[in-house]
């Protein structure tokens, strides 16, 4: 299958767009370690420090182009000290570089370090147990937060161990954006009822409201809407499963699942330019209130059964599509052309953002399908 680009979706100007991404659990990122990963069509290296700061920078050291991280019979490497202090060495002359990419010592040289002994750095947030980074072409600092997950410190609900790695996908995340636009999949492909179905464009903001009944499996367990009793839903049985969801700029969709009480992350980060790695989590409430093994096992199962949903009946279509550059758009289809421009914004300079933004400003409806009751915020 061929990728298409940012140029090939007509997304703007920027190869790579602003916004927070998922680029590692936080569990993944030990101290004394480099963690090495490729996002954005770059090689970087993830770090802990001493003070237990997490940086990300471009993985080769400008002296004579060593990758920071992959050295295993360096002595540095093996002493321990790739990573020392509050920056990490490269193993090959053991130049140290900082959280902001830049060198701050050459052990063998004592005079002014020069001043392009740097490396791409980003800001990183460690949140939740998730490591994100701020990715923007300008180069400035964030201009819209992470969202609020504030199930994270309620005790009454099952936090994730660290998100789940669905997949690398070969295509832009565009086309998994696409899915918050995409109504009728919510039938064909995963066997609901939809009852009603809206999207909305505010700001930096695209929502999601949608209920959906009668939700089919063949992939193992799912959820019961009695309290404190779990099981396994055959084909017939029909429960309804209320959303609202946002994408918080084009990395990061926050839901939450009414009826069952589950708060989900979905990551979509991309890595090269025309793929992307996806990430999932659910925070479960747990039955009862109480955390304990139960709980704890009835919130794998509602993570294995979103996974499911996303990473197998999603996945197995995004993994062997072809590239939708154009849609071939429907009236009772969903909003996938405004969808699409509202995405781009974040590809395009900031100073253009709200212009591109007010032209798709407000709610979107699908022909025939009713929107969200007004009391659904």
């Amino acid at each position: 299958m061929t990728m298409a680009t940012s140029a090939e979706y007509n997304l703007g100007e920027y190869e790579f767009p602003r916004g927070w991404f998922v680029v590692a659990n936080s569990s993944d990122i030990v101290p004394g370690k480099p963690y090495n990963a490729r996002y954005f069509g770059q090689d970087v290296v993830i770090f802990r420090t001493a003070d237990d700061e997490v940086g990300m920078l471009e993985a080769y050291c400008p002296h004579m182009g060593t990758h920071f991280g992959t050295s295993t019979t360096a002595y540095i490497a093996k002493a321990g000290l790739n990573v020392q202090g509050n920056g990490i060495r490269c193993p090959f002359h053991g130049w140290r570089f900082g959280t902001d990419g830049k060198c701050n010592h050459i052990p063998y040289y004592d005079g002014n370090i020069p001043e392009a002994a740097q490396v791409k750095s980003w800001q990183t947030v460690e949140r939740w147990g998730v490591v994100f980074c701020w990715n923007d072409p300008e180069g400035g600092a964030p201009d819209f937060a992470l969202p609020e997950f504030p199930e994270w410190d309620d005790p009454a609900y099952v936090r994730w161990e660290g998100l789940d790695h669905l997949a690398d996908l070969p295509i832009h995340p565009i086309e998994v954006f696409d899915n918050n636009s995409d109504y009728a999949h919510l039938n064909y492909l995963h066997g609901g009822d939809v009852q009603y179905y809206e999207n909305e464009v505010d700001g930096v903001f695209y929502r999601q409201r949608q209920s959906v009944r009668g939700s089919r499996t063949d992939t193992g367990p799912e959820w019961d809407l009695n309290p404190g009793v779990t099981s396994s839903l055959t084909e017939t049985d029909h429960h309804t499963v209320s959303t609202i969801n946002a994408y918080h700029g084009v990395g990061i969709n926050a839901a939450r699942f009414a009826e069952i009480g589950a708060a989900e992350l979905i990551g979509a980060t991309p890595i090269e330019n025309g793929t992307c790695r996806v990430w999932q989590g659910a925070m479960v409430k747990a039955p009862g209130g109480v955390v304990n093994d139960e709980a704890k096992a009835f919130a794998r199962q509602i993570n294995d059964m979103f996974n499911a949903g996303l990473g197998v009946h999603d996945g197995e279509v995004w993994a062997t599509k072809r590239p939708a550059t154009r849609i071939m758009q429907l009236p009772t289809d969903g909003p996938f052309g405004q969808a699409r421009i509202w995405y781009s914004q974040f590809f395009n300079p900031r100073s253009m953002a709200e212009k591109i933004v007010a032209r798709v400003a407000g709610v979107h409806r699908v022909k025939g399908v009713p929107g969200a009751p007004e009391a659904v915020a």
